[in-house]
C-alpha cells in the first residue's frame, strides 16, 4: 500500500441504522460504498462495486482500487470491527468482514 499521511485521505462512518454508507475522502474526491449487516460469521458486508465499474463510478481513482480499498479495510476494522478480518469478493463487488477465530 503507498504510503501516505492521513490528511490526505480520510474513511468515515455516519452512524445509525442496520445499513448506510461508508465515505472515503482524498482532497477534493470521494467515494461511498454501501454497507449492511451480515450474518452468522459475517459481521458487515460493504458493497464498493466490480472492478470493471471502478474506472466510470471513480475516474480519479482507476488505477488505485486496490489501494483505496485497503485503506477502507483498515478503518473498518480498526474503527468499528476489530475483532474481524475481511474478505475481497473481486467478481462481485463486496468485502465481507468476519469474525475473526484465534487459535488457542
Amino acid at each position: 500500500m503507498k504510503d501516505s499521511t492521513p490528511s490526505d485521505w480520510r474513511v468515515e462512518f455516519p452512524t445509525g441504522g442496520r445499513d448506510g454508507y461508508v465515505g472515503y475522502y482524498e482532497g477534493p474526491h470521494a467515494a461511498s460504498f454501501y454497507w449492511e449487516f451480515g450474518g452468522g460469521d459475517v459481521v458487515v458486508i460493504l458493497h464498493t462495486g466490480q472492478s470493471a465499474r471502478w474506472s466510470s463510478q471513480h475516474p480519479w481513482a482507476a488505477d488505485r482500487r486496490r489501494e483505496i480499498l485497503e485503506r477502507v479495510i483498515k478503518e473498518v476494522i480498526r474503527q468499528r470491527a476489530a475483532t474481524c478480518r475481511a474478505d475481497i469478493d473481486e467478481t462481485g463487488g463486496y468485502i465481507y468482514f468476519r469474525e475473526h477465530k484465534q487459535v488457542a
